[in-house]
């Protein structure tokens, strides 16, 4: 009965910090410019298509914001965004998120050069449900940055990365300097 116990406690054990290993991998993977194992961490197609959505949404809700405000000019500038927005946004999100552009963005090659851990980036990790693990992630160096948090989800025998939920774009583009 003991040994049962302590497969289990020892199963248990390796669950719970299954998703923690896989951030130190992902981490690694940016410090080592290592796109083959960044790949198998995130699942890129999936990521993309989540923010093409998510980016999307955000950027209609504000197109029919407007409108309401602004009915003539607001109507006319909603028909463009429905127009145009789709495309520009999946074409954004085509060439920002890859592995190559992750593995390429200056934050990520100045702590490369550095040999600096983005540990420090991380504000809150944990289980969202048995198959589910977020993690939140905001610059220490600029406390008034947004905060990320991203998904990993349980496929199979591994955690990945498969999702971004973003700020409201205000917050983003507010930031922008």
């Amino acid at each position: 009965m003991r040994r049962v116990i302590l497969v289990v406690a020892i199963l248990l054990a390796a669950y719970a910090g299954y998703p923690y290993l896989t951030l130190y991998w992902l981490d690694r993977a940016l410090l080592t410019d290592d796109q083959k194992a960044l790949e198998q961490l995130v699942d890129f197609p999936r990521v993309q298509a989540d923010l093409k959505g998510e980016v999307q949404d955000q950027v209609l809700g504000k197109a029919h914001e407007i409108a309401e405000k602004r009915p003539i000019l607001g109507t006319f500038g909603q028909a463009l965004t429905r127009l145009f927005a789709p495309d520009l946004v999946d074409s954004a999100v085509d060439r920002m998120v890859t592995p190559e552009a992750v593995l390429d963005n200056p934050t990520v090659v100045e702590h490369r050069r550095r040999d600096e851990s983005f540990a420090d980036f991380f504000t809150y990790a944990f289980f969202a449900g048995p198959t589910r693990f977020t993690f939140d992630l905001k610059d220490p160096e600029k406390p008034d940055s947004p905060t990320l948090t991203a998904i990993m989800e349980l496929t199979g025998f591994r955690w990945r990365v498969v999702g971004i939920d973003l700020p409201p774009l205000e917050s983003l583009l507010s930031k922008v300097p």
